[in-house]
């Protein structure tokens, strides 16, 4: 393994030890989460690559509570315009991916409405 992939493992690793249950969600950690599926938010696509989705399942399962969901939502929608997120795009990823999730990425929703 080259030092580059062993470094992302690590930090990888490191992120995914840091969950615990119960423990409130950061935007750091959301962010982190979803940055597979930038590039694909940013130009659409016919289909998201693998790792994005693997990271739409990730998301899902680091917001196990109503507050998690919310928190992370709030965290999708203030990063969303920084980026060139397209709103259409990010509003189908989860069903491209074929997954439910109650985490939107956009600009318009008002997070507190999340169940």
């Amino acid at each position: 393994m080259n030092r580059a992939m062993a470094s992302a493992a690590i930090l990888i690793a490191a992120v995914l030890a840091a969950l615990r249950p119960g423990q409130a969600v950061d935007c750091g950690l959301v962010d982190f989460t979803v940055s597979p599926c930038l590039a694909y938010l940013q130009n659409g696509g016919d289909a998201p690559p693998q790792q994005c989705c693997d990271a739409v399942n990730s998301l899902i399962r680091i917001t196990p509570s109503q507050q998690d969901r919310q928190d992370a939502c709030e965290c999708l929608k203030a990063v969303a315009p920084t980026f060139g997120i397209k709103a259409e795009v990010a509003a189908g990823l989860p069903g491209k991916c074929g997954v439910s999730t109650d985490v939107p990425i956009s600009t318009d929703i008002n997070c507190q409405s999340i169940g």
